[in-house]
């Protein structure tokens, strides 16, 4: 019976006379209130339980009662057991009629036994025989149109409980109870999903701290490295510096080879650590951008193609410079656009034995493109996907042809991302591959 209806039934008709069966009604109602004042007071699951069973025990002056409530896996479980006096009683006192119980929550309606040991209309189960239950009572929790599971009360003593207001009277209190302990779960959900998020907050707090220790550690050591290969490598090339200066014209001139392969080594050993050096600094973070304007062909371009001149030059390339665009600024930091363009014209020429490489800045719908272009041995399609890999190369292992350590490409395309800007690439194997980096056009 619905709380509603019970004051409904109560409430005066015109008259002062209480309804047949209702004398204590009103009796009951106050009851009732002062229960639902207190189980409503705490939000705390273990509780609420306990004021509902204790309650549930007095009002209907049973000798025990029970709690079960439905779990996760749609089965009922005990949670609280009360004798008459409030002890708690252990989970294997709980021997009442499994079938009672089972009963009530499957209808999801309420079951009242006088008599039970002589009730043959009733399955009188071997639990009820062997604790000689003689009064039992049983009402499903259920708010709205959701089970959540059984309130049981039973004692020794024969009573006349089939009467509205002990019955009805319990039922009420189980309405109740069923929504008191649903707020309770509720709220205990939302504290244990509060410490799993403050444990989850922890745990990536923790993690956050040792990647930025580890990340520390791992740019201390690059930078504890770097000096411990250029140390050497400098003190080669004063040395070999100082014997150049022994040699006369001849003497240079015979072992002007053997100098070569040392300065280039070297060179090559120096590039590398600014290489792993440039990377981690962009895995870590640890770079600061500074966007200024640039003009693309005065500040970069001119300038990288007067250094690279030479080097085409020696491998017989031709290296064409067109700028359809003159005087068209971005916006950008300047030692990232030269290094990306450092390393893809460099690229360019490694990778070209015969015929040209060339640089070309044009305008196209509010953006400005630079397209390298070379003739070069090309990429393949399925090596594609991998083509910013750092550390990848599409030939690998001590036979491959070509030097460097896989990481040119990968800190271009960081560069690019870091100045909002896209890069777009064209190959065909054996015949050649076209960068096209697109930047916003800044006007002035």
């Amino acid at each position: 019976m619905k709380f509603s209806e019970f004051q409904k039934k109560i409430s005066s008709d015109g008259t002062d006379a209480p309804l047949a069966g209702y004398e204590n009604a009103g009796h009951n109602l106050d009851l009732i209130l002062d229960i639902v004042k207190s189980i409503n007071k705490s939000l705390i699951l273990d509780d609420v339980l306990s004021l509902v069973l204790k309650n549930a025990v007095n009002i209907t002056r049973s000798d025990r009662g029970y709690i079960v409530l439905q779990n996760n896996d749609g089965k009922l479980e005990y949670k609280l057991g009360l004798d008459h006096d409030g002890r708690q009683l252990p989970e294997s006192s709980f021997q009442v009629s499994t079938s009672v119980v089972a009963d009530v929550f499957i209808a999801g309606k309420s079951k009242f036994i006088e008599s039970a040991l002589n009730d043959r209309t009733e399955d009188t189960s071997q639990s009820i025989i062997k604790l000689e239950l003689q009064t039992i009572l049983c009402s499903p929790l259920i708010t709205g149109d959701k089970k959540i599971g059984v309130i049981y009360v039973d004692s020794k003593s024969l009573r006349k409980i089939k009467v509205k207001e002990i019955t009805e009277t319990f039922e009420i209190l189980a309405g109740q109870a069923a929504i008191a302990i649903k707020n309770a779960q509720l709220y205990n959900n939302q504290i244990k999903a509060y410490r799993a998020l403050q444990n989850a907050n922890e745990q990536l707090r923790k993690a956050k701290e040792e990647a930025e220790k580890s990340n520390r550690l791992k740019t201390e050591f690059l930078a504890q490295m770097s000096h411990e290969i250029r140390t050497p490598i400098n003190i080669i090339f004063g040395f070999t510096s100082l014997l150049k200066e022994e040699f006369d014209l001849e003497q240079l001139h015979r072992h002007k080879e053997t100098f070569d392969s040392i300065h280039n080594a070297g060179k090559r050993i120096m590039n590398t650590v600014d290489t792993i050096l440039e990377m981690s600094q962009i895995q870590t973070g640890n770079i600061d951008i500074v966007p200024v304007l640039l003009d693309l062909q005065n500040d970069i371009i001119t300038e990288i193609i007067k250094e690279y001149k030479p080097f085409a030059d020696e491998k017989g390339l031709d290296l064409y410079y067109i700028n359809e665009a003159p005087g068209c600024i971005i916006h950008a930091d300047r030692y990232m656009i030269k290094q990306l363009f450092n390393k893809l014209i460099d690229n360019a020429i490694k990778y070209t034995h015969k015929g040209h490489v060339s640089v070309k800045i044009f305008s196209e719908k509010g953006k400005v493109c630079v397209e390298i272009q070379d003739t070069g041995v090309g990429i393949s399609q399925e090596y594609m996907a991998m083509l910013y890999t750092p550390f990848s190369q599409e030939e690998m292992g001590y036979t491959r042809k070509f030097e460097g350590n896989g990481l040119g490409l990968a800190i271009a395309k960081k560069y690019i991302e870091l100045n909002n800007a896209r890069i777009q690439v064209k190959s065909e194997k054996k015949k050649g591959t076209k960068f096209s980096i697109f930047f916003d056009k800044t006007e002035l």
